[in-house]
């Protein structure tokens, strides 16, 4: 039976893995933490068969119990509630995944017969990585078994760690990425600026097509499996690309200058009010400031929010000593004159 403590943080429209109240809750109280344990080992169990597969098929082929899963599914919540911070904005139930999959492997692999990944099977990625980005895809097994001269079985087992690892990498690195707004959207957010690139000798086609992917607002999960690559290949070339644009952005050209200015006045805007309130302003914010003080909001698309807040918030490193307490002057922010909507719609 439940305590009165945690009936009364449930709440009737949140599932207890969404809800902060009690999962911050049971951080500090280790009942709490155990009826919270009890009350969502169908989540658990949810996830074991989602990134591992039949729990029944699981315990039979690495003889191992369910209780047995389920205790190490538990460390692997507890080590993430101990991890996880509130104020990052990301969900819990994203970021309990992965170590709850740790705990899972070290159970199933640490003690088993089973291959282990040597430094002969970390090479043997490195060289799968180069041979799918020379190839611009993903060879067949039979086809990459051949190329790396290996047993197909050694490469399924190998393929096998290395998809789990790259797998929950790349997502917990797309939630951060994302909750961070520095994805490589903010160098690519400016159409004119995406042309240029598409058309230059700058990036090759596979970097190019996933760029394109990118500004259909598809992440690096879903690009791999458009491409049929592995998520490793495309984080790897979002690196590529981001290296590529900050080189070129160095060089300070012409379209560079263009791109930089385009929402000069926005940033401006954001800028003088961020100070004024001495804190850098949320998306929502700006979007809500933009629209009253006259900018036709709806031309404003999110990846143009962040990428204005990411100007602005570079300001501010570059510009320290003015932040905090600016000057107030006639034509601030707060007493801004209200624009032509038509005349700065874009």
């Amino acid at each position: 039976m439940l305590s009165q403590r945690y009936l009364r943080l449930r709440k009737e429209s949140i599932k207890d893995m969404h809800n902060i109240d009690l999962i911050h809750a049971c951080k500090e109280d280790k009942e709490l933490l155990g009826e919270f344990l009890e009350e969502n080992k169908e989540f658990l169990f949810s996830i074991i068969k989602h990134y591992k597969g039949n729990v029944e098929e699981l315990c039979f082929k690495f003889r191992v119990t369910e209780e047995e899963l389920l205790q190490h599914a538990y460390i692997g919540v507890i080590s993430a509630l101990q991890e996880f911070d509130f104020h990052r904005g990301i969900k819990f139930t994203t970021f309990v995944v992965r170590p709850i999959i740790w705990e899972i492997n070290q159970l199933l692999y640490n003690d088993s017969r089973f291959v282990r990944l040597s430094r002969g099977a970390v090479e043997q990625i490195k060289r799968m990585i180069a041979i799918e980005e020379k190839l611009g895809y993903r060879p067949s097994e039979e086809e990459m078994a051949k190329l790396l001269a290996i047993p197909v079985e050694r490469y399924k087992e190998i393929a096998r760690f290395s998809d789990e690892i790259e797998h929950y990498h790349a997502y917990e690195n797309f939630e951060m990425i994302d909750h961070n707004c520095s994805n490589i959207e903010e160098h690519v957010v400016d159409k004119v600026y995406v042309q240029h690139l598409l058309g230059s000798s700058i990036c090759n086609d596979f970097e190019k097509t996933i760029m394109k992917l990118i500004m259909e607002g598809i992440n690096n999960t879903q690009i791999a499996e458009r491409l049929q690559v592995y998520p490793m290949t495309i984080n790897r070339a979002i690196m590529r690309i981001r290296n590529k644009v900050l080189n070129f952005q160095s060089n300070k050209s012409d379209l560079q200058q263009h791109v930089t200015s385009k929402y000069e006045r926005e940033i401006k805007l954001i800028e003088e009010e961020s100070r004024l309130r001495n804190k850098l302003m949320c998306v929502s914010e700006i979007a809500e400031l933009l629209e009253k003080s006259g900018f036709n909001r709806p031309a404003y698309s999110n990846r143009i929010l962040y990428y204005i807040r990411q100007k602005v918030s570079k300001k501010w490193q570059d510009q320290p000593a003015h932040a905090g307490k600016p000057e107030q002057k006639a034509n601030s922010v707060r007493g801004v004159q209200q624009l032509n909507p038509k005349q700065n719609a874009r």
